[in-house]
């Protein structure tokens, strides 16, 4: 089948690009999925994945992540149409429809995100926090909106941060709320997060003492920790199992150059132990985190230690 049916050009941010994926990928009964990402892609391998018939269903959907960052995307989109399978490429840069030949543009689908006035966006805040039992104000979510640098994604993992702080209770005001996206937007949280999947124990011992010494909250560091060590595993198990956000996946696929399964297994159990005793009424914050630095410690070329 030669259709423009099932040929398609997404365009936008991730989770624009998520929604859509996921309306394609649900009118495709029993069907391989199948991802590459373009930067890193074995060419023949693709070839072989799209013009070959599936081995254990009936269908296929092919994936192709940062077809912006491939070195001959032209090439990509011209011979892919001869394809009788679904091929989604996804960009979050709005340039890349210019790098379709002519000749097989009509072949695609393109759909691109609409660029959202800030009224609209705001909206969109104060109806993903409502979703979530955190009913806010207009002006608040104005305010979340400019402590989030502007940016709609970074607002959603903000609200993920709001949800794992009051787990058990709900905030007394709305200022609760902005306190805790505030604090979590100090950049040693974050800082300590990269260092320690780059193995820097010096800087990420430093950045630690920091958030302690801050009164940040930790039970955020260990989730948001515990999240970036389980997408680097899942990573090195296989790379289709992973989707953020490119900024994040670059980190990710760099730190996963630099750890073996083994270490990884290793910060994953601790990290059971520590949420074991948790529930059991004897966690102990810093010396938990502490303990998991210590992980990383002889294998830091940064290596100094702990008073």
């Amino acid at each position: 089948m030669n259709s423009k049916s099932n040929k398609y050009l997404l365009l936008g941010n991730k989770n624009f690009l998520e929604e859509h994926l996921s309306e394609i990928s649900k009118n495709i009964a029993d069907a391989d999925e199948h991802i590459f990402y373009a930067d890193e892609m074995d060419e023949n391998e693709y070839f072989t994945t799209i013009f070959t018939m599936p081995l254990f269903s009936l269908d296929k959907i092919i994936i192709v992540k940062n077809i912006d960052k491939h070195k001959k995307p032209s090439e990509l989109y011209e011979k892919s149409v001869s394809s009788e399978f679904t091929i989604v490429f996804l960009s979050e840069s709005a340039n890349v429809e210019k790098q379709i030949p002519k000749n097989v543009k009509d072949n695609y689908n393109i759909i691109k995100e609409s660029k959202k006035t800030k009224p609209n966006i705001i909206n969109e805040i104060i109806s993903i926090f409502s979703s979530k039992g955190f009913k806010i104000s207009r002006s608040t979510a104005e305010e979340i909106y400019t402590l989030s640098n502007n940016d709609l994604a970074i607002v959603k993992n903000e609200l993920e941060k709001v949800e794992i702080y009051y787990k058990y209770n709900k905030p007394e005001s709305e200022e609760d709320i902005l306190n805790i996206i505030s604090s979590s937007r100090n950049e040693s949280l974050f800082v300590f997060i990269d260092k320690y999947c780059e193995k820097n124990y010096k800087q990420a011992i430093t950045h630690l003492n920091k958030l302690i010494s801050a009164g940040e909250n930790l039970d955020i560091l260990y989730h948001m920790l515990f999240k970036r060590i389980s997408k680097i595993y899942l990573y090195k198990i296989n790379p289709s199992l992973v989707t953020e956000q490119t900024f994040i996946m670059n980190k990710i696929k760099s730190n996963a150059k630099i750890w073996d399964k083994r270490e990884l297994s290793e910060v994953i159990k601790l990290f059971c132990e520590i949420d074991f005793k948790s529930k059991s009424g004897y966690k102990d914050d810093n010396r938990g985190l502490i303990n998991l630095i210590g992980l990383i410690a002889s294998d830091s070329i940064h290596y100094a230690q702990y008073p």
